[in-house]
């Protein structure tokens, strides 16, 4: 994890972020737990100013299609920020809305009013108060405005399984093996 102080200009830690920006899986779990752990690790920063941290998480998100999460292949890949706020003891503070413009604004333009942003959703992340905001991308990595929602099967090819359905048609294909 990179560590920057008030004296780094916000400009030059996202052109930092940006620079060292790795691929993140969508595979459960992600490409392995330890390897992805070693992703968000090596693409993690905090930006430390007089009476709040930020903890910053940028990756580059592919298979989120593949893996089962969303039906929509447009959904496939994005650029995905993570925003944590915390005080100086350690304490988790509440989400900086001024901040939280800021830091979208220079990861995001002249895309920004496409990101979609999510709240926390896992135990860690409710925990934690960790918001993610994510910018979709084609297959060449340039941000597009995905159409359609992200559970709509409109554009889902024939024989695409869910992560849940494909749980349910292993756990049924391994108890016809055992009868």
């Amino acid at each position: 994890m990179r560590l920057f102080d008030k004296y780094w200009p916000k400009a030059s830690i996202v052109e930092q972020m940006k620079a060292r920006v790795l691929t993140y899986s969508g595979r459960f779990p992600p490409t392995g737990e330890q390897e992805g752990l070693a992703i968000v690790n090596a693409c993690s920063a905090q930006y430390e100013q007089p009476g709040l941290i930020t903890t910053l998480i940028y990756t580059m998100d592919e298979g989120m299609h593949s893996s089962g999460w969303w039906k929509n292949p447009e959904y496939a890949r994005c650029w995905h920020l993570s925003l944590a706020f915390w005080y100086p003891d350690d304490t988790v503070a509440p989400k900086d809305e001024k901040a939280t413009a800021e830091w979208v604004e220079l990861f995001f333009e002249p895309h920004a009013r496409w990101v979609w942003c999510e709240p926390p959703f896992s135990a860690v992340g409710k925990k934690k108060n960790v918001w993610h905001y994510r910018l979709f991308a084609d297959e060449h990595w340039q941000p597009i405005l995905p159409k359609g929602e992200v559970y709509s099967t409109l554009k889902t090819e024939l024989g695409w399984l869910s992560w849940s359905e494909l749980q349910d048609k292993l756990k049924k294909q391994a108890e016809a093996t055992r009868s």
